[in-house]
């Protein structure tokens, strides 16, 4: 199993981060390794207001408020037995998060699951989101009060490394939960049969065909990691891969969902998003995504 070497969670204070506050505590606890509170003072508007040597002086004023406010809030959340160290920074939130997360060696970074609150929010994305995109490490989104350690845990998967690492990744977070591999896949040119005779029959022979395949994949896929002697339970399901994952989620009654992302960038990324993050606003559980190897966000 990987060791993490320290858990990075953001605070704004709000609600929604003190459950993520709470999540990370409890796995810092659980897997014994040390955990950095992170607040960001964003500055951008500052320099409206505020001439250079006026904006130094209120931007230190700002940390230092903040530095105080969080130190409170981990007196006041955080467990017993959790070694946690405060830090506080200014610039972009999502880039700072990920330059601290790199600045501290960290393995994973923990965010809490802010829903959008403006046409800008929509297009641009939260900075949930821009983390979920730009971070090169494990993301977990926290979307609920976490009452115990996760014990269910569902991995969609198309056969590649990247999802391969996600499931890694699953096994370490929650060496005690039950791990759910799914695959779903799509039937083609059904429509273009002709007669309802010969298209049942057709179709019924390809998904019989099509499972066997799928389920002989999900065979070599899993024989390729080490998953040693965890409990598995794999489902393939037939349909749309962003409509299934929430709803197999709910159905099964995971407290996880944990998917490999892509690298993808730019406009088209924006428009048209991701499975993950589809799946970040419908799910009814926590998030946990995974960068394939070798993804690298180049910081300004």
């Amino acid at each position: 199993m990987t060791v993490l070497p320290t858990i990075l969670t953001a605070s704004d204070f709000s609600k929604s981060s003190t459950l993520a506050l709470k999540r990370a505590a409890s796995l810092a606890l659980d897997l014994n390794i040390r955990l950095e509170l992170l607040h960001v003072v964003e500055d951008s508007l500052l320099d409206h207001f505020f001439q250079p040597e006026q904006k130094a002086r209120e931007k230190s004023r700002l940390a230092e408020a903040a530095m105080h406010r969080l130190r409170e809030e981990a007196e006041r959340e955080m467990p017993a037995g959790v070694e946690y160290r405060c830090r506080v920074e200014t610039g972009r939130a999502f880039l700072a998060i990920i330059h601290t997360a790199r600045l501290v060696q960290a393995g994973l970074i923990v965010v809490a699951a802010h829903g959008r609150h403006s046409l800008r929010d929509l297009f641009i994305g939260t900075t949930t989101e821009k983390v979920v995109r730009k971070a090169d490490l494990p993301v977990l989104v926290v979307k609920n009060a976490p009452r115990a350690s996760y014990r269910r845990v569902l991995v969609p998967t198309d056969f590649s490394a990247a999802a391969g690492n996600a499931l890694a990744a699953a096994m370490t977070l929650a060496p005690d939960a039950l791990i759910d591999p799914l695959h779903v896949y799509t039937l083609w040119g059904g429509e273009y049969l002709t007669s309802p005779t010969i298209r049942d029959a057709a179709q019924e022979r390809y998904q019989r065909e099509m499972r066997s395949k799928v389920s002989s994949a999900m065979t070599d896929w899993l024989r390729g990691i080490e998953t040693g002697n965890r409990r598995l339970k794999e489902h393939i399901r037939q349909g749309r891969t962003a409509a299934l994952i929430p709803k197999v989620a709910k159905e099964l009654g995971v407290d996880l969902v944990a998917m490999g992302t892509t690298g993808r960038s730019g406009l088209s990324h924006v428009l048209l998003g991701s499975v993950a993050e589809h799946a970040l606003w419908q799910l009814p559980c926590d998030l946990l995504t995974v960068r394939p190897a070798g993804f690298r966000f180049e910081l300004p």
